[in-house]
């Protein structure tokens, strides 16, 4: 390709970044954290650059109305109007960026290359010392080896741990530094849970910061949970960086675990004292394998799990279930064999309970059940629920006058003889129902 065309396409990654700046709050904080003006080869895009990161730093509005508002009416003014329909999408902000960056350091490698050889050219006294300068300057540009490379253990810190030690993110639900499965029948609620917690942690007073991946949702799916939770516009979400549809890349490959990895660079350049919660919403739209294949998430561990865990993070997987989802997650069995906890998610009568499916670590919780209250919408603990349809099955089993001393197997019979028929366990959890309401009207 040529030089011509090299320059080009970092001019539309140049425009593309600085549009996502100004269309997107968290994709600013992305361009802001990974770009300074030096990699911009436009004047104009330096120019722009300057007040996106003054303004982000102040903590002020960002987008083409304040910046266009810092230049007078002309050309720059004109482009900094038509820089968001320059950026196909904001999601892609750490693509644009790492570009930026790339096409910026092959810039200086060709001035150092371009001085050296004119140093070689005059052949002066001092010439020899000033090309191996210019050289170091090339080696000092390359780009430092992955920081997930640094995996030896430190024995003293080893041993001093007490690894037996229950450690939670999340109480009960998610392991600091874990890898967990959240799986479920189809509209069960496992997103809505997940969404929830993940607020929760980043507006908590715990020091974490969580990467919510979302594939499945719109703005406005978002926008009507996150206020149904209490959340507005007055609230901090800003430790919440919530990715919606991301285009990374499939993550059981090479290119879609390098884009992440460079965006949770992003997300933990903004919260470097942070415990970082990465969440995958959901699994199997963000792989391009077949899900009945292991090979599908050995890659998916390969190139992206096993980077998740070298940093330490904590992350999660939300996955749908098996046609017997007591059977487990929908797809290879090869599934469970990264992650450290894998939880079924069942709605009951007042909410969900997680049960405990495959775990490492002897301290998880067999089941965990919440009750989920409205007005704002919060999951809390308890200690027991019923199944879904528990109150339904016991006002019908009423209604036929069963009474409630009754064996299971009378009950049944009933429900069947007016087509209503029920699993053994529910009826076994309505009969019960009715027995501990009657008992709570006396």
């Amino acid at each position: 390709m040529s030089t011509a065309a090299n320059l080009f396409l970092a001019g539309d990654a140049e425009a593309a970044a600085l549009g996502a700046a100004l269309s997107n709050e968290a994709a600013c904080a992305v361009v802001c954290a990974q770009l300074s003006a030096d990699d911009f080869f436009g004047d104009s895009h330096r120019r722009i650059f300057d007040p996106i990161t003054r303004r982000h730093a102040a903590g002020g509005a960002v987008d083409q109305v304040t910046i266009g508002s810092e230049f007078p009416a002309g050309e720059t003014r004109d482009m900094v109007h038509g820089l968001p329909a320059a950026c196909p999408s904001v999601v892609n902000a750490g693509e644009y960026t790492a570009r930026v960056r790339e096409a910026a350091r092959l810039r200086r490698w060709k001035r150092h290359i371009q001085e050296a050889l004119r140093l070689l050219g005059e052949a002066n006294g001092d010439g020899p010392g000033r090309i191996l300068a210019e050289i170091a300057k090339i080696s000092a540009d390359v780009p430092a080896p992955d920081a997930d490379t640094a995996a030896v253990i430190d024995w003293p810190a080893f041993w001093s741990r007490d690894h037996s030690e229950e450690e939670w993110v999340y109480p009960n639900v998610l392991a600091r530094g874990r890898g967990h499965a959240i799986y479920a029948g189809h509209k069960q609620g496992k997103s809505l849970l997940a969404l929830f917690m993940a607020a929760s942690m980043a507006t908590g007073a715990a020091p974490i910061v969580v990467s919510y991946l979302d594939y499945e949702m719109t703005t406005a799916d978002l926008f009507d949970r996150l206020a149904d939770m209490g959340y507005g516009p007055d609230s901090d979400l800003s430790r919440l960086s919530y990715a919606l549809l991301p285009s990374f890349g499939p993550l059981d490959t090479p290119e879609g675990g390098d884009a992440l990895s460079r965006h949770l660079d992003a997300v933990q350049a903004l919260w470097p004292e942070h415990h970082l919660v990465v969440i995958v919403d959901t699994i199997g739209r963000a792989l391009a394998g077949e899900e009945n294949s292991a090979d599908t998430f050995r890659n998916f561990y390969t190139y992206t799990g096993i980077r998740l865990k070298r940093r330490g993070a904590t992350w999660v997987r939300l996955d749908h279930a098996g046609k017997d989802a007591d059977r487990g997650q929908r797809g290879s069995s090869g599934k469970g064999d990264d992650v450290d906890v894998i939880w079924h998610l069942k709605q009951t009568e007042n909410g969900v309970t997680l049960q405990r499916h495959r775990t490492r670590m002897s301290w998880v919780p067999e089941r965990v059940t919440f009750k989920l209250s409205e007005s704002p919408l919060t999951y809390l603990p308890l200690t027991e629920d019923w199944p879904a349809g528990t109150g339904e099955v016991a006002n019908i089993l009423d209604r036929l006058e069963v009474p409630l001393d009754a064996p299971r197997r009378v009950a049944s019979t009933a429900l069947r003889g007016i087509d209503e028929g029920r699993r053994h366990d529910l009826v076994t959890a309505a009969m019960r129902f009715r027995r501990e309401r009657k008992r709570g009207e006396a």
